[in-house]
């Protein structure tokens, strides 16, 4: 029976040493059964939960928190026990009204579970923060300098021009970038690179670079090895930032320190001051009179030994009388003090020098109690079996995240995903950007399911070549974001092993802005061409167009003297209308491809409208209604702008070849005046709609297909726009915005 209470006794101590560990964590923990019912709950889960030890053991997980029930977390617990095996994972999760993201790590236990939940959300939130305010190199503010293995400069920001003073690139580009480093410093920096060909990688180095004009600045510099898609080192990447500002702070600091540690000192913990040879104790801070136990009376004339135990007087007279550098200071170490009452507190102390007038006369004493330090390091020694194997555990989880993340993939300019089992295990911040997804929507999901349909052969029958073991060139294939838009990228891979198995290696490129420069280049040759015909038709046609017209002018005034048939007279007109037609061909050609400015004349573009629609034929088939508001008058070419009305009203007439009404209306809005052109005809194709201001594209038998391309050049001339609205079989609006001058008139 003595023996059975002895273990019980035994026991208890056991249980109340493990909840005094568990409830000096700062991280939530909690143990539960079999059955998901929590046998303990510490403090640190009341403080998250707002749920009391009291409210919560006994209970089951879904009757705490029911709207676990199915999720990752109750699945996970599960899993825990059915497979005796020890589950990490990270999950989001709403407490109190507030969204949290946990780390979770469960570990079977003899009775159920034993749970460690670390809150994760800051360290989550600035991973996304990264990944949204990740910008264009060109626009970073710090100067990225990318040179070749030999340290070769093959390009450089604006950053880094500006930094270096100049504003050429050739300056820089094809120069050694270490012959930028103080000459002093280059064989660090030498170093330095050989570190980056080891590691991959080199954070915040400090150097300084030399500008142009011979100037000195400090930088933080960090330096990543660029490598081609076999993983081959091409080239470094090296990002820097000038620290001027920051090391002059430090010197202000390391100033205003010296001038103000005493007062910062004396707040934090007991301080004493001792002068002398003997150590005669000349001052102290409350907390030191707190501490000693005696009255300001009885602490007078008492020596820095008074306060210290018998047997560690030694050790303190040998440090007081050791001579030390003064960079050796502060001197810290431990002691066993005694109050006034002849208790022993085991103390750690912080000995600086005391100085008066910049000459030492003493030491100044910071003592710290740590009792409650010496108890949890006991109760540290005995649970250090159980703390060593979980530490192990994270440092293992923390190495293979820290190979899974590093600079090279993370900074990468490109996205970079592994691939297994067709699933992404991996992908970086600029991959999950083109994507428009965070990283944690994306790991585990089939990488086909981003894939625009009709890629989904080319990719798959790509990925199969690379199985067999043959070279696949680079690919274009479109990517689906979240929003649904299609992303054109440019595809590389290759075949790596990932945790002992074989995985994909993928490199995609957004091509989106090369495509986009690619159309420009088409426009503007396009464009040109259409100069250059407008400059050779006018020369050529014109002078046998006038010709034509002077005969037929003349034969038109000849011809009514003499009996002529019915069908000459017509035949005459033909031949004039199609010399008036072919003049307005050329006109519009050379007034496309003119860079004639506009002539800005105060007016009134209701007057300017009334003038365009008095030279239109009306079909007898079709309306023509107005409804023109009250306008202010604004500068514009008058000539330009008929135009550009002209040929809008026109086009709405023949979009209605069997009738129809056009309705031409004006109108302020804020800061812009608005001219709209509304035809009820037969509307505009949606795959026509990108199209409509393209030189010659048209729909119609006859026609160029510039009267639209010349409206929106002489609107753009004003600083306006057009907006077309069209549904096929209803009509469509053309909608012409004019800004309104702020300008007085003179």
């Amino acid at each position: 029976m003595d023996e059975h209470k002895q273990m019980e006794k035994v026991l208890r101590e056991s249980e109340e040493r493990y909840r005094e560990l568990t409830e000096s964590i700062e991280d939530v923990f909690f143990a539960m059964d079999k059955d998901l019912r929590y046998t303990y709950w510490n403090k640190a889960s009341e403080r998250l939960t707002g749920i009391s030890a009291k409210d919560a053991i006994g209970k089951s997980l879904t009757e705490v928190f029911p709207d676990v029930k199915g999720t990752r977390i109750e699945q996970m617990y599960l899993e825990t026990l059915r497979m005796r095996q020890s589950q990490s994972f990270v999950t989001k999760y709403r407490v109190g009204g507030k969204d949290f993201v946990f780390e979770i790590n469960a570990y079977p236990t003899k009775d159920g579970l034993s749970v460690f939940v670390k809150d994760i959300t800051e360290r989550k939130r600035a991973e996304e923060e990264l990944i949204r305010l990740s910008s264009a190199v060109k626009m970073s503010n710090d100067s990225i300098v990318i040179s070749d293995l030999d340290g070769k400069i093959i390009d450089v920001n604006e950053a880094t021009l500006k930094m270096y003073n100049t504003n050429d690139k050739k300056d820089l580009i094809g120069k050694n970038s270490f012959d930028l480093i103080a000459t002093e410093e280059q064989e660090k920096a030498l170093a330095g690179a050989k570190d980056v060909l080891e590691k991959g990688y080199l954070k915040s180095r400090e150097y300084h670079i030399i500008t142009k004009d011979g100037c000195r600045i400090p930088v933080e510099m960090s330096v990543a090895i660029m490598k081609d898609a076999d993983g081959k080192p091409i080239g470094f990447v090296g990002i820097s930032r000038g620290i001027t500002e920051r090391k002059q702070m430090e010197e202000k600091l390391r100033e205003s320190e010296e001038r103000f540690r005493d007062l910062y000192e004396s707040i934090q913990d007991p301080v004493g001051i001792f002068v002398g040879r003997e150590g005669r104790l000349i001052d102290y801070n409350k907390a030191f009179k707190k501490l000693s136990g005696y009255t300001h009376e009885e602490l007078k004339d008492k020596t820095f030994l008074d306060f210290v135990h018998p047997d560690d007087q030694a050790l303190v007279l040998e440090r007081y009388r050791t001579k030390y550098l003064e960079e050796e200071f502060p001197i810290v170490y431990e002691i066993r003090g005694v109050n006034k009452k002849g208790e022993t507190i085991p103390l750690e102390i912080s000995v600086s020098t005391y100085k008066k007038k910049g000459k030492v006369i003493g030491i100044e004493v910071i003592h710290r109690d740590i009792t409650e330090r010496k108890k949890m390091e006991e109760k540290l020694r005995q649970y250090s079996e159980h703390l060593e194997e979980l530490v192990q555990k994270r440092t293992e989880e923390l190495l293979e995240s820290e190979k899974r993340y590093s600079v090279l993939v993370e900074e990468a300019s490109d996205g970079v995903t592994i691939l297994q089992d067709g699933k992404i295990l991996l992908l970086n911040k600029k991959g999950a950007k083109i994507l428009g997804y965070s990283k944690d929507e994306l790991i585990g999901l089939p990488f086909e399911k981003f894939l625009s349909e009709k890629y989904r052969h080319l990719t798959k029958e790509r990925h199969e070549q690379r199985l067999r073991g043959e070279m696949v060139p680079e690919y274009e294939t479109e990517l689906v974001t979240k929003t649904g838009e299609t992303v054109p990228v440019e595809v590389g891979g290759t075949l790596i092993h990932y945790q002992g198995r074989p995985a994909t290696l993928a490199i995609f490129r957004d091509v989106r802005e090369r495509k986009r420069m690619e159309e420009e280049r088409l426009k503007l040759e396009k464009l040109a061409t259409v100069g250059e015909l407008a400059t050779m038709v006018g020369h050529d046609l014109r002078n046998p167009l006038q010709s034509i017209e002077n005969a037929t002018y003349y034969l038109n005034n000849e011809l009514p003297r003499l009996p002529i048939p019915q069908k000459a007279t017509e035949m005459l007109q033909i031949i004039n209308d199609s010399v008036n037609y072919a003049d307005k061909i050329i006109r519009d050609l050379h007034d496309f491809s003119a860079t004639k400015k506009p002539t800005l004349e105060k007016t009134n573009i209701n007057t300017i409208v009334k003038e365009t629609l008095s030279q239109i034929k009306t079909p007898e088939n079709l309306k023509l209604t107005t409804e023109l508001g009250p306008l202010p008058q604004i500068k514009a070419d008058k000539d330009m702008m008929k135009r550009a009305f002209l040929n809008l009203a026109i086009n709405g007439i023949q979009a209605m070849e069997k009738g129809g009404t056009l309705k031409v209306s004006t109108k302020k809005t804020k800061g812009f005046i608005e001219v709209s052109f509304k035809d009820t005809g037969a509307g505009i194709p949606k795959e026509d709609m990108k199209k409509i201001f393209i030189p010659f594209f048209t729909t119609r038998a006859k026609g160029m297909g510039m009267g639209l391309p010349i409206c929106k050049k002489f609107v753009d001339a004003h600083g306006g726009t057009i907006e077309v609205e069209s549904e096929e079989g209803k009509g469509t609006i053309f909608t012409v915005k004019l800004p309104i001058q702020q300008e007085k008139w003179r």
